[in-house]
């Protein structure tokens, strides 16, 4: 973890990676505190959250620096709030995911809806597009 960057985003100025992680850890821990425990809240979003409000950010995927943070943040009960809706991180800092990709579903084509057909109302033809029946006028 010595390769990790992290840096002030007002001045740019480096933090080192251990109090950037002891920064991390208290303001994600006031995130998921602020999380109802009827929601969840994603590991992108989190991590999101959790640079802006510090100010303290980094290069580093959120996948390489986030399961530290909730490590620290030690309460199963807050660290629970957190959807596993993106890869957990051991895959990937590994690579490509196992799963099969499934194809996009390309979106149904709309079909135009044309008018109906003008008729005369004398002999019951379909009009010209001029709008006058020939066989009546």
């Amino acid at each position: 973890m010595s390769s990790q960057v992290a840096y002030r985003l007002g001045d740019g100025a480096p933090v080192t990676f251990d109090s950037a992680r002891a920064i991390w850890t208290a303001v994600a821990r006031e995130v998921l505190e602020e999380t109802p425990s009827t929601r969840s809240i994603s590991h992108p979003e989190l991590a999101r959250q959790v640079q802006q409000r510090s100010g303290v950010y980094t290069r580093s995927p959120a996948a390489e620096w986030l399961p530290a943070i909730l490590a620290g943040v030690g309460d199963p009960d807050l660290t629970g709030r957190v959807r596993a809706d993106a890869p957990p991180p051991a895959a990937a800092s590994r690579g490509a995911s196992t799963a099969p990709r499934r194809p996009r579903a390309e979106p149904a084509a709309r079909k135009r809806t044309e008018a109906p057909p003008a008729i005369c109302p004398t002999c019951f033809m379909q009009l010209p597009s001029s709008g006058r029946c020939d066989t009546c006028a």
